[in-house]
């Protein structure tokens, strides 16, 4: 969903081989990385949206990652990729030796199960301190309804942990990528407590120095890491709520790397000789959320009627420029198990407003329209977009209510599920069933409540399989469900323009939208 997730999609930092040089002349520097909203955690296991995972992911570690700038999975703290029993239902990590926590403490198989464990088993001391979004919106821990897919986490010894399942899951591999796997400090964690969101220990190539709520997160280079250092003595994410603030900043040199910005703020970064868009591909959708269980949506025809209202080419044309591509699916079309061949909503405000006619409740229909405050990569600007699509189907016959929350309060009211229609979005991995699976069956990423139970049998049941071709079989039968009782519009994917100074060097655009700050120097 919302988090990028990062929405990520956010996976964690994976280091080199050898220690950085004394005499390395790219060392040095501090790099202001300017963002629209200040993080609500900095615990990865509780993180679930960008504004957190972006300084997350450079604390924190998991035992994968994904190599620069791809989604080829790579090993991090586990020293090598792990081995799966012939049955799929056991994952077994070799832990990489000689890594140390921030606070001096040894990273071992008992760091690893203790980091593991407090998400999945409830009866863990330190489950209370989640909640474990993620983890349980991938359906890996037990609910009262049913057992999770993960059974349990064991030390097998000193360097070995065994992950075991309760069934099958290809997908799972790419979840150890993630930051929301990123391993903690157990001894932090007993000593914080419920306060560990606020004093982060990892592994990462930067430790924490301070959080100012609302104004700034610091972060210094951590010379005791076990892979190449980083090149930078400090990053600090800094709040700038306002973009033109953000821009104005960047351009005034207060802030070196900015969130990216629409049409016209790039066109303004282009005409700065001072200035630089570094450009890359990102694993992102942006979608029209319509509610299924209460209110105007529960009704099919009209939610095919807001699906032929919405004229998306003037959204790409107005807001997305060259920031994005057209998608149908709620997955990118990058992805394997996408199926192309399946037709695609058209624009047709007279199949609109005959759909209305033909559902057969009072007109005009009341729309609560919840809109995104902020930029987001999948829909750069919520207001601009909600704006269009007001007009748009109050054209035809709706009535629209456009309103918008703070951020941390308009993510509450998705999972809430109080709204009719909502700008959403998902930042994920390279499996699709970090979309088709994690958005649209019970969870807390399915907003809109679509609950469909052939949709669930077909994505469940490509869990199970090795074959990528039997994989992407069921998974185009279930994007036909979904388009068939249209749940959703999708918009676009984003593509990633960051915005920076031209001094920034070697800052590298991640798919999954990782922000990678170890790689990063200044030039002199």
């Amino acid at each position: 969903m919302k988090r990028n997730l990062m929405a990520a999609l956010c996976v964690l930092i994976v280091g080199g081989a050898m220690a950085l040089s004394a005499a390395d002349t790219k060392a040095g520097g501090t790099v202001v990385f300017g963002k629209p909203k200040d993080a609500r955690t900095l615990d990865p296991g509780v993180c679930d949206e960008g504004n957190s995972s972006m300084v997350i992911t450079n604390i924190f570690q998991p035992l994968l990652t994904f190599k620069p700038g791809t989604s080829e999975l790579v090993p991090c703290l586990a020293s090598a990729m792990p081995v799966v029993s012939k049955d799929n239902l056991e994952i077994t990590f070799k832990i990489r030796k000689g890594v140390k926590f921030h606070d001096g403490t040894t990273m071992d198989a008992d760091a690893v199960v203790f980091s593991l464990k407090r998400q999945n088993d409830k009866s863990d001391p330190f489950n209370k301190f989640g909640p474990w979004n993620y983890w349980s919106g991938k359906g890996w821990s037990a609910t009262d309804k049913k057992p999770g897919i993960v059974k349990d986490i064991v030390k097998v010894d000193e360097d070995t942990v065994k992950i075991i399942l309760n069934t099958p899951d290809q997908s799972i591999m790419y979840n150890f990528a993630l930051y929301f796997t990123g391993i903690v400090s157990p001894t932090a964690v007993k000593k914080y407590g419920a306060e560990f969101k606020n004093h982060p220990v990892g592994t990462g190539p930067f430790e924490f120095v301070e959080w100012v709520k609302d104004v700034h997160v610091a972060l210094k280079r951590f010379d005791g890491y076990w892979g190449e250092k980083a090149h930078l003595d400090r990053v600090i994410f800094k709040v700038f709520p306002d973009e033109q603030a953000r821009i104005l900043a960047l351009q005034k040199g207060e802030a070196d790397i900015i969130d990216p910005t629409g049409p016209e703020g790039m066109k303004t970064i282009e005409a700065d000789a001072k200035l630089k868009l570094q450009q890359g591909d990102r694993l992102n959708i942006g979608y029209l959320c319509m509610q299924c269980e209460k209110g105007p949506f529960t009704n099919i025809k009209l939610r095919q009627a807001l699906c032929y209202a919405v004229n998306r080419k003037v959204i790409m044309d107005s807001v997305y420029g060259k920031a994005g591509v057209p998608e149908k699916l709620p997955m990118p079309s990058l992805l394997w198990g996408y199926d192309k061949s399946i037709p695609d909503y058209s624009y047709s405000p007279e199949k609109a407003k005959a759909l209305i006619k033909a559902a057969g409740v009072p007109m005009p229909v009341k729309v609560n329209f919840l809109y995104l405050p902020a930029w987001r990569p999948y829909i750069p600007n919520g207001k601009k977009v909600a704006e269009i699509i007001q007009a748009q189907l109050n054209a035809v016959g709706f009535d629209v209510n456009i309103q918008t929350y703070e951020m941390g309060t308009y993510w509450d009211k998705l999972d809430e599920g109080a709204f009719d229609l909502c700008e959403n979005g998902w930042t994920g991995e390279g499996d699709p069933d970090d979309w088709l699976f994690n958005l649209f069956t019970e969870g807390y990423n399915n907003n809109g409540r679509w609950l469909n139970k052939q949709f669930i049998d077909l994505v469940t049941q490509a869990k199970m399989f090795s074959s990528i071709p039997a994989r992407a079989k069921l998974y185009y039968k279930a994007e036909k469900v979904l388009m068939d009782d249209y749940p959703i519009l999708t918009l676009a994917r984003g593509i990633e323009f960051r915005p920076m100074n031209k001094k920034v060097q070697n800052y590298i655009v991640y798919p999954d939208g990782f922000v990678n700050m170890s790689t990063v120097w200044l030039s002199k």
